[in-house]
């Protein structure tokens, strides 16, 4: 299980790029606030896929759809909601037995 730190400071001071409530940082998951059940299952999601991939590849893949998306797009929040491994975790995020039951390497069914 990750490491759980509520920090309105840390998710304001990660928001680069976009507007950051709730981040997974293998083996953190940073929220700026208590959050509920089901963004908690979409970190977790992530928590998963991280390790599947070993943290650096996770982050390549999540950073090289990302870039993808502005170069074709050029809408971060388009980009964003494109990311592969997004579009996982928002599909599942309130059904809040999928991690029990989720296959290894599930978000290889989402294109980008």
């Amino acid at each position: 299980m990750p490491f759980i730190i509520i920090s309105p400071f840390l998710t304001k001071m990660l928001s680069i790029v976009i507007g950051i409530y709730a981040i997974t940082l293998f083996p953190f998951v940073i929220l700026a606030e208590e959050v509920d059940q089901y963004t908690m299952n979409h970190e977790l999601i992530h928590f998963e896929q991280q390790k599947e991939l070993f943290v650096v590849g996770f982050y390549a893949l999540y950073a090289y759809d990302f870039v993808k998306g502005m170069i074709k797009y050029k809408d971060k929040h388009l980009a964003y909601f494109l990311i592969r491994f997004e579009q996982e975790c928002y599909e599942h995020q309130n059904d809040l037995g999928y991690i029990v039951d989720r296959e290894k390497h599930s978000w290889k069914e989402y294109e980008v």
